[in-house]
C-alpha cells in the first residue's frame, strides 16, 4: 500500500509554509467523505481540542483554494463548502440534501476544453463543473 504524503511535504509542494493550523486544516478535510463549510472544520478543529481562529480558517481555506489544493462548492444554501482534490483534476456529484459527493469518473468536459482551443485561440488553464442532486439515501428520507 502506497504511503499518503504528509501534511508537511503536501504544503510544501504547493509553495505554503507548513503551520499548525494549515496542517489541522488539511486532517480535518482528509477524514471527511462530504464537502465542508469553514464554520463547520472550525468546529471540528475547536472540539479536537486545538486552537485557531475561524478567519484563520477562511484565510487557509482561500489560500489553499487558490493553489488547487481544495476544490470549492457553493451550495443551495449559500454556503462555500470545501473538499480536498489531493487526486488532481476530478468532478464530483453532490447531495444537497446531505452535502455528501461522489467523484464523477470521466471529464466531460475535455472534448469542449479542445473544441474551444480551437475555435478561440484561448490557452485553458482550468474548468469546474458542479452536479447537484438528491442521493439516494436523501430520496428515501423525502
Amino acid at each position: 500500500m502506497e504511503k499518503s504524503p504528509s501534511y508537511d511535504t503536501i504544503l510544501s509542494q504547493i509553495g505554503c509554509k507548513s503551520t499548525k493550523s494549515r496542517k489541522l486544516i488539511i486532517e480535518v478535510l482528509t477524514k471527511t467523505e462530504i464537502p465542508l463549510s469553514a464554520e463547520e472544520i472550525f468546529l471540528i478543529v475547536k472540539e479536537s481540542g486545538s486552537t485557531t481562529n475561524l478567519s484563520t480558517v477562511y484565510r487557509t481555506l482561500d489560500l489553499l483554494e487558490s493553489k488547487g489544493l481544495l476544490d470549492k462548492s457553493v451550495m443551495s444554501d449559500g454556503k462555500a463548502r470545501y473538499k480536498l482534490a489531493l487526486e488532481g483534476h476530478k468532478h464530483h456529484i453532490t447531495c444537497i440534501s446531505c452535502y455528501k459527493s461522489i467523484p464523477i469518473s470521466i471529464c466531460p468536459l475535455e472534448a469542449l476544453e479542445k473544441d474551444l482551443v480551437n475555435t478561440t485561440d484561448f490557452n485553458i488553464t482550468g474548468h469546474r463543473l458542479e452536479v447537484y442532486g438528491i442521493c439516494p439515501k436523501c430520496k428515501k428520507g423525502e
